[in-house]
C-alpha cells in the first residue's frame, strides 16, 4: 500500500458553505476511470469557515499513481455537488505540490516543473532542519536511554505506538494496558510540544507507588510507531506548507540548480578525492543560521513548529533510529 497526500483547495468558499458541509473524495485507477468515493460519513473531510485548503490522507492506494476527484456534499439535505477536474496526489512525505506552487502563480516559465520540485525538497530539508521536526507520519523504530523514572521523553511528537520495549528486554512487548502514550494534538490538549510515554504505576503497595520504570542504562528502551507533528488528521500544519511556499517563490531566480543540491546536501564543506576537491559554498551553513529570515510568515512558522530545547540529564537524550 502507498500513502498518498491528497490536497484540496476550495475557491469561493464562502459560496461554497452556502450549501455544503463537507468533502467528498473519491478514486479512480485511471484518469478517465471510474470514481469510487473512499470518505464515509466519519471520514469526509468537514469545511471549515476561512480555511481554503484541505488535506486528504490516504493510506489504502495500492499505488500512488491513482486519481482523485472531490465534491462538496450537505450531511443534512443529502445535496452533493458535481465532481471535480481529476487530480493525483502526492508522495505522502512531501508538503507540497506542483500544482500548490502553480497556484502561488509561479508559471513553468519562470520555473520548470522539474527545478519546481527539486527547490521545494530542499527547503522543506531546510526547514525540517531549522525546526528539529517532520511534518508528515513516518514509521520508524527509535531506541532511547532510561533514566530511571517513570517517564520516557521523546525527540519527536508521536502519533501512535505500536509495540514498546523497555530495559534491554527487545523480545516482548510490554502491554499497551501499562503505559500512556502523550500524543494529543487537539485544542485542549496538544502534547506535540512534549512528548513521552509514561508507566503506569501498580496498586500492589500502599505505602508506596509501584509498577515498571525505565531503567537507567544506554540505549536501552524501544519504541516502534509512528512519528511526526501532523495535525489529528494526519496532514501536514498549513503553516509549514505556505512557508515553504513563500520559500520556493522567494528563490526561484536566485538559486541556481548547484546551490540548490548544496541546500538540500547538509553540511559538507570539502570533500577531496583521487585529487578531485569538492567544497560546498557557504550556502547552507548561512541558511542554517539565518536568524530570522526577514519573511514574517516563515519565521512566525519557524518559531511556532521549532522542537522545544530539553534541559534534562544527559541519559535521557541520546537516541538512535534502527
Amino acid at each position: 500500500m502507498a500513502t498518498v497526500k491528497v490536497r484540496i483547495r476550495v475557491r469561493e468558499l464562502s459560496n461554497v458553505m452556502t450549501q455544503f458541509d463537507q468533502i467528498k473524495v473519491y478514486r479512480s485507477d485511471a484518469e478517465d476511470g471510474t470514481y469510487v468515493e473512499i470518505t464515509d460519513a466519519l471520514s469526509r473531510i468537514t469545511l471549515v469557515a476561512d480555511q481554503t485548503v484541505y488535506e486528504y490522507i490516504d493510506n489504502t492506494a495500492p499505488t500512488s499513481s491513482y486519481w482523485y476527484k472531490t465534491s462538496y456534499y450537505n450531511s443534512v439535505s443529502t445535496l452533493e455537488s458535481s465532481l471535480s477536474n481529476a487530480i493525483q496526489g502526492i508522495d505522502g512525505g512531501l508538503y507540497t505540490t506542483l500544482q500548490d506552487i502553480r497556484d502561488e502563480g509561479i508559471t513553468e516559465t519562470e520555473l520548470d516543473d522539474d527545478r519546481a520540485i527539486k527547490l521545494s525538497t530542499s527547503w522543506q530539508q531546510w526547514f525540517e532542519d531549522k525546526t528539529g521536526n517532520f511534518f508528515t507520519p513516518k514509521e520508524d523504530t527509535v531506541d532511547l536511554d532510561g533514566d530511571g523514572s517513570r517517564m520516557l521523553l521523546l525527540p519527536v511528537p508521536i502519533i501512535e505506538v505500536s509495540a514498546l520495549y523497555i530495559n534491554d528486554d527487545f523480545d516482548t512487548a510490554v502491554d499497551s494496558t501499562r503505559y500512556a502514550v502523550y500524543n494529543g494534538r487537539g485544542p485542549v490538549r496538544d502534547d506535540r510540544r512534549n512528548p513521552h510515554i509514561m508507566l503506569k504505576t501498580g496498586t500492589e503497595s500502599i505505602y508506596s507507588p509501584s509498577g515498571s520504570i525505565f531503567e537507567i542504562g544506554d540505549l536501552n528502551q524501544r519504541i516502534v510507531g509512528t512519528w511526526g507533528y501532523t495535525e489529528a488528521d494526519g496532514s501536514t500544519p498549513y503553516a509549514v506548507t505556505r512557508a515553504i511556499l513563500i520559500l520556493v517563490n522567494a528563490t526561484k531566480e536566485y538559486l541556481p540548480n548547484d546551490q540548490i543540491d548544496q541546500l538540500a546536501a547538509g553540511r559538507l564543506i570539502e570533500e577531496v578525492t583521487d585529487r578531485h576537491r569538492k567544497e560546498y559554498s557557504d550556502l547552507f551553513n548561512r541558511l542554517k543560521t539565518w536568524g530570522p529570515t526577514g519573511i514574517t510568515e516563515v519565521d512566525d512558522a519557524i518559531r511556532k513548529y521549532r522542537a522545544p530545547l530539553r534541559i534534562a540529564a544527559p541519559r535521557t537524550m541520546p537516541w538512535r533510529s534502527v
